[in-house]
């Protein structure tokens, strides 16, 4: 979540919603692209080992055995890993996890800045799960620095964060039970879907840092889930996943709903009060809501929870309604 670095707070904002965008062999990095989850290629012997899988930036990882010691560089990783039954061979987080409880025990890997290669090399871990910016060259070169088998786990979507929960089951030995959260997900997200059919689709903006004011943008998490919550985001054309947007053209798109993501640190009263603020029409309706960033913007088993949080911030009552039909 790390487009936004102007400042140390701005650092730490950026690092709770997309969590580790610099995440690779150091600072920097560029954004790598690719599939959102990974086909297993091949599989052998009575354990299901080697196994092969395709990770997000299209390279073939070959498994040979079920890793027992296991490294994650993004909490939607290490939150996959605890719900999938594979917590406990968890050896390495990053400074950001912070869910299941567990992880606050767990050696810390790395922060917003990039991954400690000694520090993995030192816990002799099998796999390292990486995200976001890593490049190919920088997961060759942490294999040789670590010794371990880097997987890159870089969903796009929704439904593609649901997809690769099946690849981080099939790399650790846990397909079963990442098949069961998987159905459960699609199920909830069905359930969603079901509940704002026939509803009105009202305009949402999302409120990522409020100075300089920045939302949520095309190719974004949270733009996915607003349409999938049966809203309109109201930055949908903008250039980038995380514009910055003027108030001017805040009052001009005058949305229906104001939404505050938690990391922002605003509370409906303060941008209630805020210069200019009191011309929207989601100020004067008191439509304005805090949402919890860490199921919006973790692409892992709890995301579809963000989208149901934002379904009844935007459609108040929708779930009862659709109970009584």
């Amino acid at each position: 979540m790390f487009v936004r670095m102007v400042s140390v707070l701005r650092v730490v904002v950026a690092f709770a919603v997309v969590v580790f965008a610099l995440a690779g062999c150091g600072a920097g990095g560029v954004s790598g692209g690719g599939s959102s989850g990974g086909a297993t290629q091949a599989r052998g012997g009575a354990s299901g080992y080697p196994v092969t899988v395709t990770d997000s930036l299209g390279r073939k990882v070959t498994i040979e055995k079920k890793p027992e010691r296991i490294a994650s560089m993004a909490p939607s990783i290490t939150e996959t890993l605890f719900a999938i039954g594979a917590g406990k061979r968890v050896v390495g987080v990053t400074t950001a996890d912070d869910y299941p409880p567990q992880v606050e025990h767990i050696t810390k890997i790395g922060d917003y800045k990039g991954v400690n290669a000694e520090k993995v090399a030192s816990l002799k871990t099998d796999v390292l799960f990486m995200s976001f910016a890593t490049t190919r060259q920088q997961a060759a070169d942490l294999e040789k620095k670590t010794g371990a088998k880097v997987v890159v786990i870089n969903p796009e979507s929704v439904r593609g964060a649901i997809a690769s929960i099946g690849t981080v089951g099939k790399v650790v030995g846990d397909e079963k039970k990442a098949r069961e959260v998987q159905r459960h997900m699609r199920r909830e997200l069905s359930q969603v879907r079901k509940e704002v059919r026939g509803l009105s689709h009202p305009t949402v903006f999302y409120e990522v840092y409020p100075k300089p004011l920045q939302t949520a943008g095309p190719g974004s998490f949270i733009d996915d889930e607003i349409k999938l919550a049966g809203g309109k985001n109201v930055a949908a054309g903008a250039k980038s996943p995380y514009p910055q947007y003027s108030l001017e053209e805040l009052v001009k798109q005058n949305p229906d709903y104001y939404l505050i993501g938690s990391s922002s640190g605003d509370t409906p009263k303060k941008v209630a009060s805020r210069p200019g603020f009191e011309a929207l029409k989601a100020v004067r309706e008191g439509h304005v809501e805090v949402i919890n960033d860490n199921l919006t913007t973790r692409p892992g088993p709890r995301i579809v929870e963000g989208v149901k949080q934002i379904t009844e911030a935007i459609h108040p009552g929708a779930f009862k309604v659709h109970s009584k039909r």
